[in-house]
């Protein structure tokens, strides 16, 4: 339970981070790299012999999608899109790397953590443009995809599970 309060308050205090900064017009996506994270910190916790954990996708998936739900919530935008977007990286991260699909190395971090930003990114953004009435430039889009991806690469980079 202390485990489970420490995250939480891990990803509240990344949700209100990430609202205060902003670069070159695009926002961090720490909530993104603190799911990622937690994907791969819950990925430890398989032994040796074990090729899937259910326990542990399950895990990662709720504090994904919780992340997701307040970060949702924060931005009084529509429910939903962060909930299945951070919902899916915290699916994907421990499936990617286990030593079936890939074994971490600091560049398939940084590929990865690159693709999930663009996941994120598409999955919120398509899912806005779909149930609302909002029109987004298309070059306003890329950069922002880039500039978050750039900012997400050193992370993906150093963050080790």
């Amino acid at each position: 339970m202390k485990r489970f309060l420490k995250w939480i308050s891990f990803a509240v205090l990344a949700i209100l981070v990430q609202t205060q900064l902003s670069f070159l017009s695009g926002s961090f996506s720490v909530s993104l790299i603190l799911v990622y994270f937690f994907g791969l910190r819950s990925r430890l916790k398989l032994s040796a012999y074990e090729w899937s954990g259910n326990k542990v996708e399950l895990q990662s998936v709720l504090y994904g999608a919780l992340v997701g739900m307040v970060e949702d919530i924060f931005t009084g935008s529509l429910i939903g899109p962060g909930f299945l977007s951070k919902g899916l990286i915290g699916l994907l991260t421990p499936v990617a790397f286990t030593d079936l699909v890939f074994k971490w190395t600091p560049l398939w971090g940084g590929i990865v953590i690159v693709l999930f930003t663009l996941l994120d990114g598409a999955v919120v953004i398509g899912a806005r443009t779909f149930f609302t009435d909002i029109h987004i430039s298309t070059m306003v889009l890329l950069q922002v995809f880039l500039v978050r991806s750039l900012v997400g690469l050193p992370f993906g980079i150093l963050l080790r599970p």
